[in-house]
């Protein structure tokens, strides 16, 4: 067998070298993989994000009344809610929290007639009116036309919108804000004898539950009547 050329130390001889028993490779190494570290969960409680809010009853809605009245089936009775004066009570609280009320350009307004004691009483309350969105422009002594008219209204009539302004304002000087707000929301909420269908009712009952004082419009007429079902029962003679 050939040896190839072998380096020999000084200190050393050929006998020694080849005396040496052969270098075995080390075997390799295997490194274990870093175990992932088990978070157990923390014995306080979690902090919730979003407040879980107190579990309210759904409104049963099993239909409209004479395309007016909304009918709420509830766990004791039946509730009646009168659906224009719901909605104008969500839309008077919203606006009067509202700080900027959207407003509708009018390319077109209707040409609307007015007193000159009309004309006098809308000039004086120019800045209040234009608060709330209308802007109200005066062709002559007895003609006026609208130039902008809160969003809201905006597929209401001018003539309309005018007259229930003036009518609502005329007797309530100390109080016009008030009375043009109410004007607003009024007109701007659904109709009574309009048929809706069930998400439009859902919508109305769900606004209104939203409001600070749901139990009357802001004429003060109650929204909603409530009859007990002992008392349907009783009418009925069931026990039941």
């Amino acid at each position: 067998e050939v040896v190839e050329n072998v380096f020999v130390p000084e200190e050393s001889s050929i006998s020694d070298i080849f005396s040496k028993p052969d270098v075995v490779d080390a075997p390799p190494v295997y490194r274990e993989k870093p175990k992932l570290a088990v978070v157990k969960p923390q014995e306080h409680t979690q902090v919730k994000f979003v407040e879980q809010q107190e579990f309210i009853q759904e409104d049963v809605i099993i239909g409209q009344y004479k395309k007016t009245y909304i009918l709420l089936e509830k766990e004791n009775g039946l509730e009646i809610v009168d659906q224009h004066i719901a909605e104008e009570r969500y839309i008077y609280e919203q606006l009067k929290k509202s700080k900027n009320i959207d407003c509708q350009l009018l390319i077109i307004s209707d040409v609307i007639e007015v007193s000159p004691s009309e004309k006098s009483l809308l000039e004086q309350n120019q800045d209040k009116l234009t608060k709330f969105g209308y802007e109200i422009e005066f062709l002559s002594e007895h003609e006026a036309i609208f130039k902008k008219v809160p969003q809201l209204l905006s597929k209401v009539s001018p003539k309309e919108i005018l007259a229930d302004i003036l009518e609502n304002i005329s007797g309530h000087l100390d109080n016009i804000e008030e009375q043009i707000l109410i004007t607003t929301s009024c007109k701007a909420a659904v109709k009574a004898n309009t048929y809706l269908n069930h998400y439009q009712m859902e919508e109305i009952i769900r606004n209104w539950r939203k409001c600070e004082n749901p139990e009357t419009c802001p004429h003060g007429r109650p929204i909603s009547k409530f009859i007990e079902h002992k008392e349907l029962a009783k009418w009925f003679q069931r026990n039941k």
